[in-house]
């Protein structure tokens, strides 16, 4: 007989649930863990924030200015380029040699004065034998008229002498025209400009001898000007400068305008007349040309440096009151604005602000929006007037 151990039913229970106890058991134990973690974790970001609010919140110092409207001058500046008043390119009309040169390269000359000579001894031997041949032919029409008159030569011979006489009158026109044509003279009062001619030198017909610059001392000055600004009329004025210029500013006043709008360029071409030009003003010459075209109503001036430029366009930063406790008085507010001219030192707004606004001017690139701000003693200005204010 054999014996057979059997379990208690009431143990089993007990041997399944180790497994379970001890999962719980480490469980609990990372439970416990990470809450210490968590607590030291959370205990150093809140020593870290409460060390970074021991801080005061950065902020800039700029200057700034109190926003006015006004009513601008609108103004555009072009380039011109000065002509003489009298020009001329002089050119030899017929073949010839020269026999005389009588001015030099940038010499003033006289109206009337002969320049240049070409050689003319045929022409002159020709004439010579022309008014002989037509002392000739009038002493022959004396004949035949004193013939017809006693009816002893026929009408036709008496218009042959005529027409014989005629003839020869021509020709000694043509031949004196060709001697004047070769006496070239300076049409009016001018300088010359520069030449390599020589004696005895061929010119053939049409050859350039020299350009005559005149106008006693005045100048026309030629400019285009865009269609939409050439608003311009005949008796305004202009502002002349530039660099070379030994004065200052020269005022010019429009004498004439193109009829037309110029269809590739759309652009108008005007005209002013400057009188008693400085000597360092020379034909050929480009000037710096300032003209008015309207004025603007309601626009804001401001200085360049308030002006800022995005991919989204202009903007200003408004300096409004900060909050209660704030460490400074002022903070940025990033408003965009529409300009509608600009120069080196002053912007134009037509948009995005108000009267009265205080806006940032230099030192305005360092701000971002939603940053304290503090004004510079004494640098509140009025943008319009440019009288100061303290912050």
């Amino acid at each position: 007989m054999t014996n057979t151990q059997t379990e208690s039913p009431q143990a089993m229970p007990a041997i399944k649930a180790t497994p379970l106890k001890r999962w719980s058991i480490l469980i609990l134990l990372c439970l416990v863990v990470f809450a210490v973690l968590a607590g030291l974790k959370y205990w150093q970001v809140s020593k870290a924030i409460a060390f970074a609010n021991s801080f005061p919140e950065r902020s800039e110092t700029v200057s700034a200015v109190i926003a006015e409207a006004d009513s601008i001058a609108l103004t555009y500046r072009t380039i011109g380029e000065v002509q003489a008043t009298r020009y001329l390119e002089l050119r030899a009309e017929v073949d010839g040699k020269i026999s005389e040169i009588n001015f030099r390269s940038g010499e003033s000359v006289a109206q009337g004065q002969v320049l240049v000579k070409l050689d003319s001894s045929e022409e002159r031997a020709q004439l010579q034998a022309a008014r002989a041949q037509l002392k000739l032919a009038e002493l022959q029409l004396q004949r035949i008229a004193g013939l017809y008159s006693k009816n002893l030569a026929s009408k036709n011979d008496l218009d042959i002498a005529r027409a014989d006489k005629d003839v020869l009158l021509a020709n000694i026109a043509a031949l004196q025209a060709t001697i004047d044509k070769k006496n070239l003279a300076a049409p009016f009062a001018a300088e010359t400009g520069v030449h390599s001619l020589h004696v005895g030198q061929y010119l053939a017909a049409n050859t350039l001898i020299t350009e005559l610059s005149g106008g006693d001392g005045a100048y026309w000055v030629d400019f285009d000007i865009p269609q939409d600004k050439a608003t311009i009329k005949v008796g305004d004025t202009v502002s002349l400068s530039a660099r070379h210029l030994d004065t200052g500013p020269l005022t010019a006043t429009i004498v004439s305008a193109d009829s037309r709008i110029d269809s590739r360029s759309r652009s108008r071409g005007f005209r002013v007349l400057l009188e008693n030009a400085p000597a360092s003003l020379r034909p050929g010459a480009v000037v710096d040309v300032e003209l008015t075209y309207g004025t603007m109503d309601n626009v804001f001036p401001l200085p360049a440096a308030a002006v800022r430029q995005s991919n989204f366009g202009a903007f200003v930063y408004l300096l409004e009151p900060a909050e209660a406790g704030a460490d400074a008085r002022y903070r940025a507010v990033r408003t965009a604005v529409t300009t509608a001219q600009a120069s080196d030192s002053t912007v134009l707004i037509t948009s995005g602000i108000e009267a009265g606004d205080r806006v940032a001017a230099t030192g305005a690139f360092k701000l971002e929006d939603g940053l304290l701000a503090h004004i510079a003693a004494s640098s509140e200005v009025d943008a319009a007037n440019g009288s100061s204010t303290q912050p």
